[in-house]
């Protein structure tokens, strides 16, 4: 049974106020900065998403689509390098990135609506949250993060399994933190109304 340790950290990002809103939709592909394979996979090489049956992750607002708000999601595989590039399809780290906007026009209401989603699905006030997962025998593990910004609600997991993913050296709390901070900056710069 995975023992979860969990830390709430502040990334300076966040904001309660209205004055971030995100008025259209969010390509959850593009949020990921150039350092986030070498953050979040270290030691991999990026393969098709197709080519291997992964375990579903659980990204936390993934799960919560609903009428009154947009999820757009971002999978990305990388399989283990053997050296010279030539990944092993055996073991492998996927990451799925999630995006919840809240779409209603009332900018309050919307920012109102992902807190309350952080607190519900996730007991956090905060507005950051990240929890790391030790796995079981076979060698899945996971790790999820999830950050507030205004009506936007922004989720990370990360997951592996394979034969040895545990060959995979696991991505720090202080990377994943510096992947979502990142993320949640392009997140402003590019879609904030």
């Amino acid at each position: 049974m995975p023992v979860l340790a969990s830390a709430v950290l502040c990334a300076g990002c966040q904001s309660a106020s209205a004055s971030v809103h995100y008025p259209g939709a969010i390509d959850a592909c593009r949020l990921p900065g150039p350092n986030a394979q070498a953050q979040l996979a270290p030691g991999t090489v990026e393969i098709p998403v197709d080519s291997v049956k992964a375990a579903e992750a659980k990204v936390i607002p993934e799960d919560h689509a609903s009428e009154g708000n947009e999820v757009t999601t971002c999978r990305k595989l990388y399989a283990r390098d053997l050296g010279g590039g030539k990944p092993n399809l055996q073991d492998y780290r996927l990451v799925t990135i999630a995006v919840v906007r809240f779409t209603q026009s009332d900018a309050d209401e919307a920012a109102a609506k992902a807190s309350q989603l952080m607190t519900d699905a996730l007991g956090d006030h905060s507005g950051v949250r990240l929890a790391t997962g030790v796995g079981d025998e076979a060698g899945f593990s996971e790790q999820w993060a999830a950050v507030r910004t205004g009506n936007v609600v922004l989720g990370v997991a990360i997951t592996d399994g394979g034969t040895e993913a545990a060959l995979i050296q696991p991505a720090t709390l202080d990377n994943v933190q510096a992947v979502v901070t990142d993320m949640t900056g392009t997140l402003q710069k590019d879609y904030q109304g």
